[in-house]
């Protein structure tokens, strides 16, 4: 043979040799749970929602009750306000009206 060499076939592919002792040397340990879950990826709407339901849980029952006053007045509030809209765009409606028969009364003329 003039120069090459002979390389014998790989006999051994694999072996799990001490991987064991190695791996108890400091002990196997469980992963650790995280404190708090991600909320990644989650709806947006539903964390608002969530933030505002645990700021009323730690709420003292004399801040609940103030709050629920606030709440009333202003639900009453809103109602007067409506109720003063609808009665102006009443009022809006009834002056187009007469301001359309006024119209209609001179075109005949």
């Amino acid at each position: 043979v003039l120069g090459l060499q002979v390389v014998m076939a790989k006999s051994k592919n694999h072996t799990n040799h001490n991987q064991n002792k190695k791996a108890h040397r400091n002990g196997i340990k469980k992963a650790k749970k995280p404190w708090k879950m991600s909320t990644k990826g989650m709806d947006p709407k539903f964390l608002r929602n969530q933030r505002y339901a645990a700021r009323s849980r730690t709420m003292t029952q004399e801040a609940k009750d103030r709050r629920r006053e606030a709440d009333a007045i202003r639900t009453q509030q809103i109602a007067a306000k409506r109720e003063r809209a609808a009665d102006q765009a009443k009022k809006d409606k009834e002056r187009e009206r007469q301001a359309a028969m006024v119209a209609a009364a001179k075109k005949k003329k």
